[in-house]
């Protein structure tokens, strides 16, 4: 039941601000933004977050030095998230509201602890019979002051561990120290006392209210801790936990800060609350949802697919799943709720009212793009969850929940939610490393500039604002469009001029394709006529950031050229035509790949300019040469049959159930673009093709090999630039057919004829060195003695075998030794050492004397310690470091 002078909400967080300003001089400090300062979190998560800096010593404490404040705070994500116990529990909340009273080295324990009893027993009138205290177990100085204060015996003041009653420190190191915490006995199950049972604190029928920390404590890296010379003082009381108990409600929904919003959803939805478990767990998430969606979209946060964009995101189509699936909505509803979370929260945050039109024209759109996937993406995971159940499994795999996402939006929290429903789980894990190959991907596809621009947040700002760029490039190379916004070095500018003046500019609508799918970017020109001068610019890219397409530009003459105008974008119809048709023929290589190689070919990435196209594919081996001419007679035979292309949209599921290819690196819509080309290509995919083959007239493959283990590349040329490398081909070997003096058609078999002859001379060459050798060998042999066991030798002009084979031959004519030799052959360094085991005995090793030569020369390598072969690059270096062997060996010579 509620207790006498019921207090609203709003009227307690005024309260609660007022008593510490006007009876004991805190500075009301407004509510920081949920998008924090600290870069370590993503939204903020409590009410001292915003002056961690002061209490870390960085930032220089206000005067006078303690603060009050009533904080939005959101716990939507990482290890603090409540979103799974939104609703299911009776006080947990994706945003809630921090009541807190801060000293900065100014009061400490004993005011804290007898201001907090004060308020809540004389302004909050709650009763003290039924109000419970706890301490750090250590912390006997606060167990006095609050036996003191409230005349409390020692019973009724519970001393509990570190895991419960100890705070800090923010980071590896900084403030901490113990904190108390005041709980309010709600009555009801279960019986008995905490002075009995410490355990009934932690049940429903007890509820904290409000947590003193008191930071006496420095923590350094070694997790000692010191007395710090200024102690401060943190608390926080929820504002939800606190109107509940003072409003008498049995869970904080059904107070006046929540329950107008369930209230308003039970008349759109006919369901009334307290219908059934299942229908109050909707009715609390979407009011809940609701109001944090509110309060974050009037922070500035946009909803997206990364960071807190992601999970405004997130918790949007959460609300929407349980609206639809209990509440019975099949159309956009939660943004009718934004007036009433607006009227009932305006007054102590002001910017609900400032930005109001924009949260709900927001929350609109995100809504029915989301309704118009969730259906599909529902069927999809009822086959996921059919297909676990026939074959007995737990978990779905984390593959199909990235597909769930990246197909049809679906956040890794809905997919959790609803295997939880249904008795599944989902390996997390998985679904972590594809969403972190998908981003590493991305980042490649936009660019470095593009990334940077987006870090800073200016493409946000544009897209929320002005929308999407819609893209009429399929239908036209030339259009009139307004500037929507222009950009210089990242910057928002009103205007551009200046000779070779670099830009970027976004029109509200554009021919101009943006590289996406593998396909670079259309070139081409803005121009207008008006002005004394007109205008022209050159547009020499065009990359989609979002749904923006940001076109590269370079001033090139003329007058100014300023946002809102509009100006006649036009596309290189050239470069447009040569994208077109290598997009075309990397399409018929990989449907030629399949028929050669099998359907066992995956794609691994491809790339198409107006230069050429490139496909990567997933093979053990690569192609051999027949194999190579049969994919390319293939690609040529159907340019010749001049098939026609067709184009369909398709739902992305029915598209693939008829055999589509996906395109990699494409991000795919709910409908997608299905290119076909007879019964020989059909791809899923977004770019610009040909309108038939016949416009590629010839295809020619430059290159294939691998650029990864088990992934091939190949390259072609198509069209024109097909035509002029056959003619290039063809030069060269005219030019060969003039040097060889013979006709074009027996070019081939004069060069292998002239190659044999050169293995043959090679062969006889070889022999004649090894005589000499031989010859040599027999002088050296000779003069050789038990005294002169080293031969340290410079012999250019031997090949490496010529010189291995001297060295081994040497070794076996004489006696004990080590034989260094060394020679320029080719302007490279050959070294060859050879040591007998008497010299290896003496800790001589040929590999160590080896790498120790041909590092000189610029070079390396080893080998056994009785013989060895290197090489280096530089052969001039070979008489010093033959040199600098002779001398360690000169008491021996």
């Amino acid at each position: 039941m509620a207790l006498s002078g019921t207090l609203s909400g709003s009227a307690i967080r005024e309260k609660f601000l007022r008593f510490f300003a006007d009876k004991h001089g805190h500075r009301i400090v407004p509510s920081a933004s949920l998008v924090p300062t600290n870069p370590t979190v993503l939204l903020t998560p409590a009410g001292m977050l915003p002056f961690v800096p002061i209490f870390m010593g960085i930032e220089q404490a206000p005067n006078p030095p303690r603060n009050v404040s009533c904080q939005k705070c959101a716990r939507v994500s990482g290890k603090a998230s409540d979103l799974a116990n939104v609703g299911v529990t009776p006080r947990h909340h994706t945003f809630f509201e921090m009541l807190g009273n801060f000293s900065f080295g100014d009061y400490f324990k004993r005011e804290a602890i007898t201001w907090a009893w004060e308020f809540i027993t004389e302004d909050l009138k709650l009763p003290k019979e039924r109000l419970w205290l706890t301490v750090y177990h250590e912390d006997a100085e606060a167990r006095q002051i609050w036996q003191d204060v409230t005349g409390f015996p020692a019973s009724r003041i519970i001393g509990r561990g570190k895991k419960d009653n100890f705070w800090g420190p923010p980071g590896p190191t900084g403030p901490c120290g113990p904190c108390s915490e005041i709980f309010f006995d709600r009555g009801g199950e279960p019986a008995g006392s905490p002075e009995n049972d410490e355990a009934l604190l932690d049940t429903d029928r007890f509820v904290e209210i409000w947590n003193l920390v008191f930071m006496e404590l420095f923590q350094d890296d070694a997790g000692k801790t010191t007395p710090l010379a200024h102690k401060n003082v943190d608390t926080g009381m929820g504002l939800e936990r606190i109107a509940m108990v003072i409003q008498g409600k049995d869970n904080t929904f059904e107070t006046d800060l929540l329950y107008p919003v369930i209230d308003h959803v039970t008349k759109m939805s006919g369901i009334h609350y307290k219908k059934s478990y299942e229908t109050d767990v909707a009715l609390k998430i979407v009011a809940d949802h609701s109001r944090c969606l509110a309060m974050a979209l009037s922070d500035g946060i946009v909803p997206s697919n990364e960071g807190r964009g992601y999970i405004i995101r997130m918790i949007l189509r959460r609300a929407v799943r349980y609206g639809r699936k209990y509440l019975g909505f099949s159309k956009p509803f939660l943004y009718q709720l934004i007036a009433i979370i607006r009227n009932h929260y305006q007054e102590a945050y002001p910017e609900l009212k400032v930005r109001y039109n924009h949260i709900v024209e927001t929350i609109q759109r995100e809504e029915e793009r989301f309704f118009e996937t969730l259906e599909r993406g529902s069927k999809r995971l009822d086959e996921i969850l059919e297909g676990l159940r026939a074959s007995k499994q737990t978990c779905i795999s984390g593959e199909e929940a990235f597909k769930l996402y990246d197909t049809f939006g679906f956040p890794l929290e809905l997919t959790l939610d609803i295997a939880l429903e249904e008795g599944f789980t989902v390996d997390e894990d998985a679904f972590e490393v594809a969403m972190q190959a998908q981003k590493v991907q991305a980042r490649g596809a936009r660019g470095k500039a593009a990334e940077a621009i987006v870090k800073d947040g200016v493409y946000g700002e544009i897209f929320e604002r002005v929308g999407g760029t819609v893209f009429r490039g399929y239908d036209t190379l030339s259009e009139e469009s307004k500037i929507v916004a222009l950009l210089v070095d990242g910057q928002l500018v009103d205007e551009v001029s200046g000779v070779n003046q670099p830009f970027e500019a976004i029109l509200e609508s554009t021919p101009f394709y943006a590289e996406s799918g593998g396909q670079v970017g259309d070139r081409g020109s803005f121009s207008r006529e008006e002005g004394p001068h007109g205008v022209t610019v050159v547009v020499n890219d065009t990359v989609k950031v979002g749904e923006l397409f940001v076109h590269k530009c370079l001033f090139d003459n003329g007058d100014k050229l300023r946002v809102g105008e509009t100006l006649l974008a036009q596309v290189d119809p050239v470069s447009r035509h040569q994208s077109a048709i290598h997009h075309t023929a990397v399409h018929l290589l990989q449907g030629a790949l399949r028929q050669v190689l099998g359907d066992s070919i995956v794609q691994a990435g491809s790339k198409v300019s107006p230069e050429a196209g490139r496909f990567d594919f997933t093979s053990p081996k690569g192609l051999t040469r027949d194999e190579l001419n049969r994919v390319e007679f293939l690609m040529n035979h159907w340019i010749q049959q001049n098939m026609e292309r067709s184009i369909r949209l398709m739902a992305i599921e029915d598209a693939k159930t008829s055999g589509a290819l996906l395109m990699a690196g494409e991000k795919y819509a709910d409908e997608v673009r299905v290119i076909s080309y007879g019964g020989v290509s059909s791809e899923l995919c977004g770019g610009t093709h040909a309108n038939s083959l016949g416009e590629i007239a010839l295809i020619k493959i430059v290159s294939e090999g691998a650029i990864a283990s088990g992934i091939r590349r190949i390259e072609l040329v198509a069209g024109e630039k097909a035509y002029k490398q056959f003619k290039m081909v063809e030069a060269d070997l005219r030019e060969v057919s003039d040097i060889l003096k013979s006709p074009l058609s027996d070019v081939a078999t004069k060069v292998t004829k002239l190659l044999d002859e050169l293995k043959q001379r090679e062969k006889l060459i070889q022999r004649l060195e090894e005589k000499s050798a031989l010859a040599e060998i027999k002088t050296i042999q000779a003069a050789w003695s038990a005294d002169k066991p080293i031969f340290i030798q410079q012999m250019d002009g031997l090949s490496p075998d010529t010189l291995k084979s001297f060295a081994e031959k040497l070794a076996r004519a004489v006696g004990p030794h080590v034989i260094v030799l060394a020679g320029n052959f080719d302007e490279k360094a050959v070294i060859v050492v050879s040591v007998s085991p008497e010299w290896i005995a003496k800790g001589f090793q040929a590999g160590q004397l080896v790498k120790t030569i041909a590092q000189a020369c610029g070079g390396g390598g080893g080998g056994k310690p009785a013989f060895a072969l290197a090489g280096g690059k530089d052969p001039s270096q070979i008489p010093m470091a033959l040199d600098t062997v002779k001398k360690e060996f000169a008491v021996l010579a």
